[in-house]
């Protein structure tokens, strides 16, 4: 490489390094922003992205009730028409004695009436028409012609009752709480998230607190040796040792460092706080500490409760149910098509509007008409294609449900047995810590004493920096495995009373 290159290469280096550090000196400055973990929750609960989603998934499902409500909604219909025609005939009965075959019509059409379905299956509409002519052939002329009439239909067989014809409202209906099913489902795994996440950086920032207390008392080690070295106490050996260490924990400082701000991010991407800078955003300081006391559990109880609280199992219920009414209406369909059609209606003439209004009132000019409509598809083999495709889709829900129950008892168990270990953990590392600290006090006065090796002391510090370690790693995990068993237990929205979404 060219000298130019090299000089570019190396200020590019120290730019970026300069840039980093000066992220970390702003990041240093800036204040923590503190976080229970209730605090926590709650701030991931509003901001999260993946929550809002499912939030409008929900809203979603309304809409489609909604419109499926819509169907028996009555509709208003209103018909203005107006036409004139010029035309030539050579009919004597339409020109008359006049001898001109110029023939004027004119005529003015209003309807409107109103249509009703329904949740029998029927449906009624009923219409008025009011009709104006006038024509040059006519011997009243302009005349008025109005009617008046209800009709109706009623499905007998296929399609017959409130089951069938409301099937669509129903699942819609059903679909919502399925929706909010999934939707507490996500909350759950969003908390038991959150959880995690908080307890996770917990530890990396107590276990950075470790890793600098290891290295002060390493930086310690070396000032002592180097005291003893000066004065013949010790080979000079042994201060080549203790800076070896010295740059080995500087190095455990500077992932632990690290490991706190990837944590950091982990939380900070949960939560999605508003207007934050992500270059060189505050700390985050939890000001919860980790519990230790033993939680009264019962495995038949909270397998009880899981098969009771999960939101999944509601969700596979409803499933089941939605797929039962998908089937019987299917079946339904089987059916031939019967319908009850019928009309009643009133109609009056006159030369002008109340005269045709007076004939249309008085009754004497009506006419009914009811009959039925029977059609039934030969081999009916869509009907009967539809009817076995729900009766497999009803064999897989129901082994849908049976395979989320084993899953639900499984996880509940394996919950369950983390709890137990972990909290087991807790005590055996609790020992280990205490007698890796007593060991390490020993070591201190036997390297006093010159009695003991720099290298020996610092495989003390050591363990007893892998026993503080090891010991706040049960606590965490014991932690985040109580959020998991309420998680797989349906009882972890309770504990921060989430609501479901309201219509």
């Amino acid at each position: 490489m060219h000298k130019n290159g090299k000089t570019c290469l190396f200020s590019f280096f120290i730019y970026c390094t300069l840039s980093l550090a000066g992220q970390y000196a702003v990041r240093a400055q800036l204040p923590p922003q503190a976080f229970s973990l209730a605090q926590a929750v709650k701030t991931a609960l509003i901001n999260n992205i993946d929550i809002q989603v499912e939030r409008e998934k929900v809203r979603l499902q309304t809409t489609t009730f909604n419109w499926e409500a819509a169907q028996f909604d009555p509709t208003l219909s209103l018909e203005l028409h107006s036409n004139r025609t010029v035309r030539s005939s050579r009919s004597l009965i339409e020109t008359g004695p006049s001898g001109t075959n110029r023939i004027i019509q004119e005529s003015q059409r209003f309807n409107t009436g109103i249509q009703q379905r329904f949740r029998t299956g029927g449906s009624a509409d009923l219409n008025f028409r009011q009709f104006r002519s006038s024509a040059s052939f006519q011997s009243v002329n302009p005349t008025f012609n109005g009617d008046l009439i209800f009709s109706f239909t009623q499905p007998l067989l296929k399609d017959f009752g409130s089951e069938m014809t409301e099937g669509p409202l129903r699942l819609a209906n059903t679909n919502i709480a399925i929706s909010q099913a999934v939707f507490e489902s996500e909350i759950s795994r969003l908390i038991r998230d959150v959880s995690n996440a908080y307890w996770d950086l917990v530890f990396q920032i107590e276990n950075l607190q470790v890793q600098q207390q290891t290295l002060e008392s390493t930086k310690q080690l070396l000032i002592s040796g180097q005291t003893k070295v000066d004065l013949g106490l010790l080979p000079p050996i042994e201060i080549l040792v203790a800076k070896a260490a010295v740059a080995s924990r500087e190095e455990a400082v500077f992932i632990a460092k690290k490991g706190v701000e990837d944590t950091e991010d982990e939380l900070r991407i949960l939560l999605n706080l508003p207007e934050q800078n992500m270059t060189s955003p505050p700390p985050i300081q939890p000001t919860d500490h980790p519990q230790e006391k033993a939680r009264n559990t019962e495995a038949s109880l909270l397998l009880k409760t899981a098969l009771t609280e999960r939101p999944e199992i509601a969700e596979n219920h409803l499933l089941l149910q939605n797929q039962r009414l998908s089937t019987k209406i299917a079946k339904n369909r089987l059916s031939p098509s019967l319908d009850l059609v019928g009309s009643l209606g009133l109609s009056g003439l006159g030369k002008d509007f109340p005269d045709e209004r007076e004939q249309l009132t008085s009754g004497s000019f009506n006419q009914w008409e009811a009959g039925l409509i029977l059609s039934f598809p030969i081999g009916n083999h869509a009907a009967r294609a539809d009817l076995q495709r729900e009766h497999i889709k009803l064999k897989q829900a129901m082994f849908d449900q049976k395979k989320r129950i084993q899953e639900i008892t499984r996880e509940t168990k394996e919950g369950l047995r983390r709890v137990k270990t972990d909290l087991q953990r807790i005590k055996a590392t609790k020992r280990a810590q205490l007698l890796a600290k007593e060991k390490l006090s020993a070591g201190n006065e036997r390297f006093k004493l010159g009695l003991l090796s720099s290298h020996d002391l610092l495989e003390f510090q050591d363990d007893l920096a892998d026993a503080k370690g090891n010991a706040l790693k049960a606590t965490i995990d014991y932690n985040k495995s109580l959020a998991n068993l309420s998680h797989v237990t349906g009882t972890l929205g309770e504990k921060y009373q989430i609501e479901t979404i309201s219509r």
